[in-house]
């Protein structure tokens, strides 16, 4: 099999791309080759500038997509929390590698090695609204401030004093293998996001010609937890704006999710948990969502 591979052009993206087609070319019966089709996104070129004025939840997917759907491209490779519930219309998440870990962490300067170590009025860099609003909850002194760029940057912005903390995805982290200090932040402070730690490859639905083969060759279990959290994404409802996390894992045979929504400043927050067949991963999904949203509007928190 050969692929014409559409990706971003950053580190992470390049090393998330070549570990997928990796564990997928061990899995497929015939050798593969491919090739990678460089996108560069709005977001690659404006770092400088917030995701809200840029295009929000989307802005790496889209232009990416697009060179599959010109015939640029014959898949494209994401970060699945980076895709939006509703993808361009005529492609299909074709296969997933083994899932990284799915956790937030924190980074930081000072000697703090939890959150709870963090001085008092401690600036904390992040531009996620959900990680915002649930770090609010737990640790309403300190001060949050936007935060752009690969993981490079960001990690040479917490050197030169810019914050005191950040955030990232431990899965960029180790992706990257890099050999930093950190301290994974616990679910029930704060929820990831859908998908984090999942890469999925992308596809048309009418290629028959290598859609049957990719999905072959996809780790199950993740394939798994990557629908019921698009599920659950999709039915949920919100944006980027959301302050909306969702995890998922097998346990005990079941397929059970937990997710939460908190008010952008933290003040409320309601949770819930689902379980199911992990043969219908988009029922549990869509459970999850469906209470989610009863919860908050009884709680008077908007999704």
């Amino acid at each position: 099999m050969r692929l014409r591979v559409a990706t971003r052009g950053s580190k992470l993206s390049l090393a998330q791309t070549r570990e997928a087609l990796q564990y997928i070319a061990s899995r497929l019966p015939e050798p593969l080759e491919y090739e990678l089709v460089i996108v560069r996104t709005r977001g690659d070129v404006h770092q400088d500038k917030p995701f809200t004025m840029i295009g929000g939840k989307g802005l790496f997917e889209k232009e990416v997509n697009l060179a599959v759907l010109e015939g640029k491209a014959d898949v494209a490779v994401h970060s699945l929390k980076d895709v939006p519930s509703e993808v361009s219309p005529g492609l299909v998440l074709a296969a997933t590698p083994p899932r990284a870990p799915q956790w937030d962490i924190l980074v930081a300067r000072g000697g703090a090695k939890t959150l709870w170590e963090l001085p008092r009025g401690a600036v904390v860099g992040t531009s996620s609204a959900r990680r915002v609003a649930f770090l609010r909850r737990a640790r309403s002194d300190l001060v949050f401030k936007p935060l752009r760029g690969n993981v490079d940057t960001r990690l040479r912005k917490l050197e030169s004093g810019m914050y005191d903390a950040i955030v990232l995805a431990e899965a960029g982290v180790k992706r990257l293998g890099l050999g930093i200090e950190y301290w994974r932040i616990p679910p029930d402070v704060v929820p990831p996001a859908p998908g984090q730690g999942i890469v999925g490859i992308y596809t048309l639905y009418s290629r028959s010609d290598i859609l049957p083969a990719l999905r072959a060759a996809s780790h199950r279990e993740t394939y798994t937890l990557a629908l019921a959290e698009r599920a659950f994404l999709a039915y949920a409802g919100g944006g980027c704006h959301t302050p909306l996390g969702a995890y998922t894992a097998i346990e005990n045979g079941d397929l059970v999710i937990r997710a939460a929504v908190a008010e952008p400043d933290g003040s409320k927050a309601v949770w819930v948990e689902a379980r199911g067949d992990p043969e219908r991963p988009t029922q549990v999904g869509v459970d999850a969502a469906l209470e989610l949203r009863a919860k908050a509007e009884k709680q008077g928190i908007s999704i």
